[in-house]
């Protein structure tokens, strides 16, 4: 019971990741002004990865897009394209 459990718990944190990599927060509201991270989806930059910022406004804005869907980094001090 408790293998199910775990096995059941690893492939929802997937599927979970998975999501969260496709996601578009443009528009969206945003409590940490300054703030950058890297996404993807479909419908932004051609499916390929991109830039967003939490803006003065409390909303998140697209900033820059990267070249692939995979190729964006979000670090401590930014997010840029790899």
């Amino acid at each position: 019971m408790k293998f199910i459990s775990l096995t059941s718990m690893v492939v929802s944190v997937a599927v979970m990741a998975g999501v969260a990599t496709a996601y578009n927060p443009i528009g969206q509201s945003c409590d940490t002004p300054g703030g950058f991270g890297c996404s993807q989806d479909a419908s932004v930059n051609g499916g390929n990865a991109f830039i967003y910022e939490c803006a003065s406004t409390d909303q998140f804005v697209y900033v820059a897009g990267c070249g692939c869907p995979s190729c964006c980094e979000a670090t401590t001090g930014g997010a840029f394209c790899t």
